[in-house]
């Protein structure tokens, strides 16, 4: 009995020191959880802070400005270059302020070593840091725990959008994917959506077995993923802020001039329709009307058109219409394609085939003269291509314009027409061709595809909001920056 006694009191206490190991344990994985869960959380505020400072700050870098240099901290004394107030002004409305809480706050104009934008002038480097105290992690050791980012911008004169789809509307559902049998919209640029909708049914939509394939997400509010939908984001980061119009200084075309007479092409030509350049009451400001080639004996024909003002608009649903390159000013009434027609872009010379040649800028406005509140033919319509008829596939096929001011512009949609209207972009119909490259640039108009068919798109979406719906419909939406409309002005590089 002694020897069994004296055993059991050897052993006494093991018990409180597996319960000190797993205690150390069990904080160490806290410590994991809390402490890096936090740092993680930091890293992404730190770098849209960052991010948000240095666009701020490349604001000011022009002309004389690029030379400006500084290499400090926002709280340092003496006078800082404009850039770099703006930079720090930008950082304190966030909550960084440099030497307050244990942040930091670093500007480098231009940036220096190891930096790979090391001393180009233009070019802006602001660091974020912050120190805070560890929540669990002390245990270890660690009794602080630092975190940083940076952000780089520069101004310069020929930056492109990094967006396939961005979508301007702040409402809820400004962005819907749906439809079955796996309807898909697939990018290959950032989507990003600027409404802050907080819940269902969301700033992006997804349900009906709708697929978002892309590469990032950048989604203000929130994305509601539903009724089998599937959302194939590569990353979708927190934190994201609102864009606005990234277009929003750029002018709207100027009123263009009469257009030359529409040139029939065929051995036998068809009529010239009425309303149209060269036909019987031909449209003007006063007198608006739709060139329509609608006329039975205009089936299969092709025509050429000029660039130049079309009070009422275009539209066909008989005949093949070549635009040769320039701006095409529709004062009201749209673009209209039904089965049977065709709208190509083509260069002078080019008159036959479906493949579109030269350039072309769509400019959707109304016309000039007619008092707000009008009716008719003289006031907005959108730009539409809707098949599902008795008669051959409805084409459009536009490249878009290769020179001048909107340089890869393909459709500019006046800006100061209401949301909500009529003026969307209405991709309708089961057979129906598109083949459209270039930038469309619609700030309150809606993109609408609806179909069941293949589509791609060579272009990239600024539009008010967009809706793809259909039964197994596969719009594809590809990411060129060479081929795209490029802006004067700042752009993040790092």
């Amino acid at each position: 009995m002694s020897s069994t006694t004296d055993q059991r009191q050897g052993e006494r206490g093991q018990v409180l020191v597996i319960f000190v190991g797993a205690l150390v344990l069990i904080l160490a994985i806290a410590a994991l959880v809390f402490d890096v869960g936090q740092n993680l959380l930091d890293r992404r505020t730190e770098q849209n802070v960052s991010d948000a400072a240095a666009l701020a700050g490349a604001r000011y870098i022009v002309g004389p400005g690029a030379a400006d240099v500084y290499h400090g901290l926002c709280s340092a004394s003496g006078s800082k270059p404009p850039s770099v107030t703006a930079a720090c002004d930008v950082a304190v409305e966030s909550g960084y302020t440099d030497g307050q809480g244990g942040r930091t706050v670093r500007v480098d104009l231009p940036p220096i070593a190891p930096s790979t934008w090391a001393g180009q002038s233009g070019v802006i480097e602001v660091t974020i840091g912050n120190t805070r105290p560890s929540f669990f992690a002390g245990i270890l050791g660690l009794a602080r725990q630092n975190t940083a980012a940076l952000g780089v911008a520069r101004n310069a004169g020929d930056l492109s959008l990094p967006y396939s789809l961005l979508a301007l509307s702040p409402a809820c559902g400004a962005g819907k994917i749906t439809g079955s049998d796996g309807t898909a919209v697939t990018t290959n640029g950032t989507v990003h959506m600027d409404s802050a909708c907080p819940s269902s049914p969301g700033a992006l939509s997804l349900s009906g077995n709708g697929v978002l394939n892309a590469p990032e997400c950048d989604v203000v509010g929130y994305i509601d993923v539903s009724n089998h939908a599937t959302n194939n984001c590569t990353t979708a980061p927190t934190g994201v802020l609102v864009a606005g119009d990234p277009l929003r200084n750029l002018p709207a075309p100027p009123a263009q001039p009469d257009p030359l007479d529409v040139l029939p092409l065929d051995a036998t030509p068809g009529p010239i329709p009425s309303k149209c350049p060269g036909g019987t009451g031909e449209a003007t400001n006063l007198n608006p009307g739709t060139c329509s080639f609608s006329n039975g004996a205009m089936a299969g024909k092709s025509y050429r058109l000029y660039p130049g003002n079309y009070p009422g608009g275009i539209s066909t649903s008989k005949a093949i219409l070549y635009l040769s390159p320039g701006i095409y000013w529709i004062g009201g009434g749209g673009l209209q394609i039904q089965s049977g027609g065709a709208v190509i872009s083509k260069d002078i010379g080019d008159n036959t085939g479906t493949a579109p040649s030269g350039g072309v800028l769509i400019y959707n406005s109304v016309d000039p003269l007619p008092a707000s509140g009008c009716t008719g033919t003289g006031c907005n319509g959108p730009i539409s291509i809707n098949g599902g008829g008795s008669g051959p596939d409805p084409t459009l096929a536009l490249l878009p314009i290769q020179n001048g001011d909107y340089k890869n512009m393909v459709i500019f949609v006046d800006r100061t027409i209401p949301p909500g209207g009529t003026v969307d972009i209405d991709l309708n119909g089961s057979a129906a061709t598109l083949n459209v490259s270039g930038t469309i640039y619609a700030p309150t108009a809606s993109l609408k595809f609806n179909g069941s068919e293949t589509d791609v798109l060579s272009a990239q979406a600024i539009v008010y909001d967009f809706v793809v719906n259909g039964s197994g419909a596969a719009f594809t939406i590809d990411y060129d920056p060479g081929k795209l409309f490029h802006v004067s002005g700042v752009g993040l590089v790092e």
